[in-house]
């Protein structure tokens, strides 16, 4: 037992020995980014209705009505119910001074979040959601169905500014570079591409003229930090 204990030993001794051997003692190490810009071909809204009335039961009675009608505009709109999900509800007791006198009241909202596959009818389905009774625009995020693709393509860009920012830092001092030995992705920050905003409509329609939606283009990024054997 004692040599089979033994043995073990000298075997972890000897695969760190040859590990040391293979880790270069001169390295340099560096990050790559990179961005690529995408036009958005699709776009996710939520849509928020409120409605208030000293009655619980008649502030929850009118946001229902409202929500069922924006769910029968989207769905005559071709809108599969695969793309709109409810992702908030709340009937709370709230109150404000009327004349110096403290008036207390039920509020009902429901917010919708709504993926719209054709970019090209995002106007459309908004003025249809807002005359079916929708007052609040909550946000309008910008996205790409080819996400993987292009993650990948920002992904690969990364790898190659890393190695040319390697090379240059190495040329600075006269040597080159060798083999990658570490390369790890930076994980990337929660984000978004597109516009958040808080837009309260009044009886169906917004306040003002507004400008029309313009999607833009959506920033992927990558970063990757490798280290590179120093010659």
């Amino acid at each position: 037992m004692k040599l089979a204990k033994i043995a073990l030993i000298v075997t972890m001794l000897a695969t760190l020995a040859v590990a040391e051997e293979r880790t270069p003692s001169h390295y340099v190490r560096v990050t790559g980014t990179s961005e690529v810009k995408v036009v958005p071909d699709r776009a996710v809204v939520e849509i928020g209705v409120e409605k208030r009335d000293p009655n619980a039961s008649a502030a929850k009675h009118a946001e229902d009505a409202s929500a069922r009608r924006i769910l029968a505009a989207l769905r005559a709109r071709h809108i599969d119910d695969k793309d709109i999900q409810t992702t908030y509800l709340s009937l709370q007791q709230q109150s404000s001074y009327v004349n110096k006198k403290r008036v207390y009241f039920f509020v009902a909202s429901q917010t919708l979040s709504v993926t719209v596959r054709d970019i090209s009818q995002l106007d459309t389905l908004l003025e249809a959601m807002v005359q079916a009774g929708g007052n609040q625009i909550n946000s309008i995020v910008y996205e790409t169905s080819e996400l993987r693709k292009y993650r990948d393509q920002a992904r690969d860009l990364a790898v190659k500014a890393a190695r040319e920012k390697a090379q240059a830092l190495a040329r600075a001092l006269g040597q080159d570079v060798g083999r990658a030995q570490i390369i790890e992705e930076v994980p990337e920050l929660a984000s978004f591409a597109g516009i958040q905003a808080n837009a309260y409509v009044e009886e169906g329609r917004t306040r003002g003229a507004g400008p029309s939606l313009a999607p833009g283009q959506t920033s992927i990024t990558a970063s990757v930090t490798v280290s590179f054997e120093l010659n």
